[in-house]
This record gives structure tokens, sequence and C-alpha cells, in this order.
């Protein structure tokens, strides 16, 4: 899937997004770990990916930014899940320090 295909599939209208936010989902799309395998599958299609974390194509360039964040946080709080370093606290951190993240990605330009 390249980005053009992305926003079409995603984005209404004619919304474009950062090409560094799109290398972002595109590595979480392309990813084979246990999230993933546990969360659609390694053998899920571009579409139902899409379906799955952005919920098809009734999103905004700021939507994919917000949502891509909050699947990130989701499969970091996932992944740590029985890490007893991980209190509530330091996932909060980490939550935040995601957000910024995505956040500026989303504000790069292309």
């Amino acid at each position: 899937m390249n980005k053009q295909e992305f926003e079409k599939l995603a984005i209404r209208g004619d919304g474009t997004i950062s090409a560094l936010l799109y290398d972002t989902i595109e590595r979480h799309y392309m990813s084979d770990n246990r999230y993933h395998e546990a969360h659609g599958g390694i053998e899920e299609s571009k579409e139902s990916f899409i379906k799955r974390v952005f919920g098809g194509k009734v999103n905004t360039p700021k939507t994919i930014m917000e949502k891509m964040a909050k699947e990130s946080i989701k499969e970091n709080r996932w992944c740590l899940q029985g890490n007893q370093s991980a209190d509530k606290k330091r996932l909060d951190e980490m939550d935040a320090k995601i957000w910024e993240m995505t956040k500026w990605l989303a504000q790069q330009q292309n």
C-alpha cells in the first residue's frame, strides 16, 4: 500500500497526511509482532486494517493522526501488560510521548 492509496481508502475528500506519518502507519501495518497477530493478524488485508484502526473512509488528516496515536498507545500497553515496572504513572508518561511524537510526525511537511 502506498501513501496515495492509503489516503484514498481512509480519508474523505482530498485530505493528505505527511510522509512521515504515513511511514509510521505502514510500519505498523507491516509489522508481524504478537500484538498484530492478536489484533487483525499478520495476513490482515489493507482494507481490513484501515477499517479496524481508522474506521474506513471517514477521516480527516487530524483524525488519522489521533487514531494512529491511539493504536500505538494501545499496542504499547498491550505489550507491557504484566510488566511490573510499567505502573500507571509510567504508562501515562509513555502515552503522552507517543501522542506527541505522532502529532509531530503529522505536522511535518511532505
